[in-house]
C-alpha cells in the first residue's frame, strides 16, 4: 500500500484502482473484502439495515461522499453503530483523512473487538501514513486480525507485506507461508514469499517461488519484474531480459520495468539497446529518477561523458536524497580527470548514504587509485568505514569473536586434519583479479587444505565453471545480508578467510568486519588497507610493499617470494612485431584511459620530446571515446606532443581477448603509468614480448609494474626518479638488435621466472596461511 490515497472526494468505478492505494482494483478491495462479513454488536434499529445496505452499495461502487452522508445519517441515528463507525473510518482514510479514520475505526473496534476486519482494514490505514510508528501500529493491527481469524489469507499476507516495510524478512517470510498453507494458489502471496527470501539472501528459493507466481498468474507482471531483478543480481542476464520482457508484455507502460530493463540490457553489454529502453522510461515517465540513472550508467559505459554527467545531474535534481547518483557522478568526473570535483561528489553521496557503505568505498578507492591524500590520512580515513558501517556493540561483539581461547572459534589442533581455507570474492570468472588467483588455486595442496569458495558475485564463464569444479565447496553468497553470511561462513568452520575484493566494485567487508573466520586476510584485488580492526594481515612480498608498513591498519604478511602469479594464454601466437619501415618508435599503453591522467600524461610528454621519431599508441575500452580522447591530446599538446603522433585504436564490437593481445605487435616499448601502476596489463605486455619501462614508487599501487620487471630479470627497466625512466626508454629505443632479441625469447623467460611460477606460489602462501593460523592458536 502507498501513501497516494487516490480518489477523495470522487466517484470510483468497480474496476478503477482502489482509493486505499493498494494497488488492486477498487470492487476487490477493502470494502467488498470485509463489508459481507461484519455485524454491528446489538440489532440495528427499525430502518437502519436498510440504510447500511444502501450505504455499502454506494461504498462499494465507488460513491464516497453518498456513503458517507449516509453513514453520518445511521451515526446521527445510533453514535454506537459499529459497522457505521467503522465503515465511515474506512471512507474519511480513501478520501485522505487519516486522523478522522482512526478515530473512528477505533470506535468500531471498541464496539466490536471480536472483528477480525476491523483490525484487518485498521491496519491497512496505519500501513498506509509509511511512518515507522504507524508501520508498527499496522503490524499491531494485522496480528490481531490473524489472532481473532487464524484462517485469514489476506491478515497473513498484508502482515508479510509491512513486515517486510519494516525490514523483517525472516517475519515476512513467516507470515507469507502461513497465508500460503490456507491458499496455495495464490499469486500475491507466493510473489511476497519470494521478496522475502531475496531480502534474505536465499536466491534459489527466491526464484523458485517468483517462477511459481508466475506460473500461478502468467500475466502477474511484478512477479516477471522480480523474478527478472533476482536474475540479473545472480548475473544470468539472458533470462533476466526475458523476464523484464515478459512483464513488459502486461505492463507496456511501466517506467520501472523499462527502465529495470535498461539496467540490465546494460550489465550484458548491449548499451545501445539500454539507452533506448531507459528512454522509453522517461518518456512514460519524465520525473522518474532511476531511469536518469540507469540512462547515466549506460552512457558512461559507452564512453560519453558529458551526457552521463548531464543525466546523473538530473537524477541527482529528481531524487536529491539519493546517494547512488551522485556517487556514479563522481565515477564519471574521474574518468574526466576531474579529481576534486569528484571528491566532492562522493562526499555527498556518502553524507546521503546510510548503511551501504559503497560511495565511502568509491572514495576510499579513488584515494588509493589517485594518492590524493598521503598514505596516513587514507589509512585514518579508511579506518572510519568501519565505524560507520558498525555499531559499536557490533564492532564489540566482532573482536569479542576474534580470541583463541575466549571467542567464538574452536581452536582446533592441526594434527590429523585439513586447514579449512576460505575465500570470498565478487571476481570469480572473467575477472583480472582471476586471472591471478587461479594459479595459486590450482596449485593448491589438496592434502593439507579443504578449499570453500564464497562468491559475492554471479558469473557463468568457463574460468567461474572452472572453479566451481576446483572447490570442495562453492556457497553463494549473492544477495545476503553481511551478518548472515557471515554465520554461514562461520558454520562452514573456515580457519582462515581471504577476501579478494577490498573497496573495489561490490565491496563486501562489512563480512569481514563482523568476523567471519578466526584468521582474515586481503590478497590479490585491492593494492591498499582495508581499514578494517578484523582483517589480521594483507598479504603481499617485499617488492610491492617495502617501507610500507605503517600506510595499512592490517599487520603485513610479507612473501619470500612475488605475491603474484600470471597464467598466460600459451594458444597465444608468439610475437610477430617488426621495427615500424619508417623508423617510428611506438611507445604506448593498453591500461583504461583513467589511469592515463595529467602526471602520466606529463612524464610520456618528457619521454616523446626525447624522442621526436616516437609515436603514442593508446587502445580504447568503449565506443565513443572522442572526450576522452580530447582530454589526451589537449594535455600532450600542451606539453609540446602534436596530436599526430598519438594513435587511438578504436574498440570494436565482438573484439576477442586473442586479438586484442595480438595488438602488441604493434608496439615497441610498453610505458608504464602513474601513481597508480599497471597490474594485468603491465603481464600482458610482456608476455606478448614488449618491454615495459617502470619509475617505482612508494606506495604497494606504485610498485607493482617495477616489481614485475625485476622479478622477469629486468630491473634495469625499473627507474627511480622521472629523468631515469626518459633514459631507459630513449635507451631501448635506440637498442633496436637488442629488441629484437628478446622479442623472440620473452615469453619463454617469463615462464621460468618466479612471474609464471603457480607452484612456487602456492608452497609459499600453503606455509604463510599455516603460520597465521598457528600464530592465532597461539596468541590465545
Amino acid at each position: 500500500m502507498t501513501q497516494n490515497l487516490r480518489g477523495a472526494g470522487k466517484q470510483v468505478a468497480p474496476n478503477d484502482p482502489c482509493p486505499c492505494g493498494s494497488g488492486k482494483k477498487f470492487k476487490r478491495c477493502c470494502i467488498h473484502q470485509s463489508a459481507a462479513m461484519t455485524t454491528a454488536t446489538k440489532p440495528s434499529r427499525p430502518g437502519i439495515s436498510e440504510l447500511m445496505n444502501l450505504a455499502l452499495a454506494h461504498h462499494q461502487a465507488g460513491r464516497l461522499q453518498q456513503a458517507i452522508q449516509i453513514y453520518q445519517q445511521i451515526l446521527r441515528s445510533d453514535p454506537e453503530h459499529a459497522d457505521a463507525l467503522h465503515y465511515a473510518g474506512l471512507a474519511a482514510h480513501q478520501t485522505g483523512q487519516p486522523d478522522k479514520a482512526i478515530a473512528l475505526m477505533m470506535r468500531s473496534i471498541q464496539r466490536a473487538p471480536g472483528n477480525s476486519y476491523y483490525f484487518l482494514n485498521l491496519g491497512q490505514v496505519h500501513e498506509a501514513r509509511l511512518d515507522p510508528g504507524e508501520l508498527e501500529r499496522a503490524i499491531a493491527c494485522y496480528r490481531q486480525a490473524a489472532a481473532l481469524d487464524p484462517s485469514m489469507e489476506s491478515a497473513h499476507a498484508k502482515l508479510g507485506n509491512v513486515l517486510l516495510k519494516n525490514g523483517d524478512a525472516a517475519g515476512a517470510a513467516t507470515s507469507f507461508s502461513q497465508a500460503l498453507r490456507i491458499n496455495p494458489d495464490s499469486p500475491e502471496s507466493t510473489n511476497g514469499l519470494a521478496d522475502a527470501l531475496h531480502k534474505l539472501g536465499n536466491m534459489a528459493q527466491a526464484v523458485a517461488y517468483y517462477r511459481k507466481a508466475t506460473a500461478l498468474n502468467p500475466g502477474y507482471a511484478t512477479a516477471h519484474n522480480n523474478l527478472a531483478t533476482v536474475l540479473h543480481q545472480l548475473g544470468r542476464f539472458d533470462e533476466a531480459i526475458a523476464s523484464y520482457s515478459t512483464a513488459l508484455a502486461h505492463r507496456p507502460d511501466s517506467a520501472e520495468m523499462h527502465s529495470n530493463l535498461g539496467a540490465t540490457l546494460r550489465s550484458s553489454g548491449k548499451l545501445h539497446d539500454a539507452v533506448e529502453s531507459c528512454q522509453k522510461a522517461i518518456d512514460l515517465q519524465p520525473d522518474y529518477a532511476s531511469a536518469h540513472l540507469n540512462l547515466a550508467n549506460a552512457y558512461k559505459d559507452l564512453g560519453l561523458l558529458r551526457n552521463a554527467v548531464s543525466s546523473y545531474q538530473e537524477a541527482i535534481r529528481l531524487a536529491p536524497s539519493d546517494h547512488v547518483a551522485p556517487s556514479n557522478l563522481a565515477d564519471t568526473l574521474v574518468e574526466q580527470d576531474k579529481i576534486e570535483e569528484a571528491v566532492e561528489s562522493y562526499q555527498k553521496a556518502i553524507a546521503l548514504e546510510s548503511v551501504t557503505g559503497t560511495a565511502y568505498s568509491n572514495l576510499l578507492y579513488l584515494y588509493s587509485f589517485s594518492c590524493h591524500l598521503t598514505p596516513e590520512k587514507e589509512r585514518a580515513f579508511a579506518m572510519g568505514w568501519e565505524q560507520r558501517m558498525m555499531t559499536d556493540g557490533q564492532r564489540e561483539a566482532a573482536r569479542a569473536k576474534a580470541s583463541a581461547k575466549a571467542g567464538t572459534f574452536l581452536a582446533q589442533s592441526r594434527e590429523g586434519r585439513k586447514l579449512r581455507l576460505g575465500i570470498v570474492s565478487a571476481e570469480l570468472g572473467a575477472h583480472a583479479v582471476a586471472v591471478f588467483l587461479q594459479p595459486f588455486l590450482d596449485e593448491l595442496d589438496r592434502n593439507r587444505f579443504n578449499l570453500t569458495l564464497f562468491p559475492t558475485v554471479g558469473w557463468s564463464d568457463a574460468r567461474s565453471q572452472h572453479f566451481r569444479v576446483l572447490a570442495d565447496g562453492y556457497i553463494s553468497l549473492i544477495g545476503v545480508p553481511a551478518e548472515a553470511a557471515a554465520q554461514r561462513i562461520r558454520a562452514e568452520q573456515i580457519d582462515v578467510l581471504i577476501d579478494t575484493t577490498g573497496h573495489t566494485s561490490n565491496c563486501h567487508l562489512r563480512i569481514f568486519a563482523h568476523r567471519a573466520a578466526p584468521v582474515q586476510c586481503s590478497y590479490i584485488g585491492y593494492w591498499s588497507t582495508t581499514g578494517l580492526t578484523e582483517m589480521d594481515w594483507y598479504i603481499t612480498d617485499e617488492g610491492y610493499s617495502a617501507h610500507c608498513d605503517t600506510h595499512f591498519s592490517e599487520k603485513l604478511w610479507k612473501l619470500p617470494q612475488m605475491a603474484h602469479r600470471y597464467k598466460g594464454d600459451t594458444s597465444l601466437p608468439e610475437s610477430g612485431w617488426t621495427p615500424d619501415a619508417e623508423g617510428a618508435v611506438w611507445l604506448g599503453s593498453f591500461n583504461k584511459y583513467s589511469k592515463i591522467r595529467g602526471e602520466t600524461l606529463r612524464l610520456w610528454a618528457k619521454v616523446m620530446n626525447a624522442l621526436p621519431n616516437s609515436k603514442l599508441l593508446l587502445e580504447d575500452r568503449a565506443e565513443y571515446e572522442a572526450e576522452t580522447h580530447e582530454r589526451i591530446l589537449t594535455a600532450l599538446t600542451l606539453q609540446g606532443i602534436a596530436s599526430e603522433r598519438v594513435e587511438f585504436l578504436p574498440r570494436v564490437p565482438g573484439f576477442s581477448f586473442s586479438q586484442h593481445m595480438a595488438l602488441y605487435d604493434r608496439m615497441d616499448i610498453a610505458l608504464d603509468t602513474i601513481p597508480f601502476n599497471s597490474g594485468t596489463t603491465a603481464f600482458d605486455a610482456l608476455w606478448m614480448g614488449v618491454p615495459l619501462v617502470a619509475l617505482e614508487g612508494r606506495r604497494v599501487c606504485g610498485r607493482m609494474a617495477s616489481s614485475v620487471v625485476k622479478a622477469l630479470g629486468r630491473p634495469e627497466w625499473s627507474a627511480k626518479s622521472e629523468e631515469e625512466y626518459v633514459s631507459i626508454v630513449c635507451a631501448l629505443a635506440k637498442d633496436v638488435d637488442g629488441r629484437k632479441e628478446r622479442r623472440k625469447s620473452q615469453r619463454a623467460a617469463m615462464m621460468r621466472s618466479p612471474l609464471c611460477d603457480a607452484k612456487g606460489l602456492a608452497r609459499s602462501l600453503e606455509d604463510a596461511i599455516e603460520s597465521m593460523y598457528a600464530q592465532w592458536r597461539s596468541a590465545g
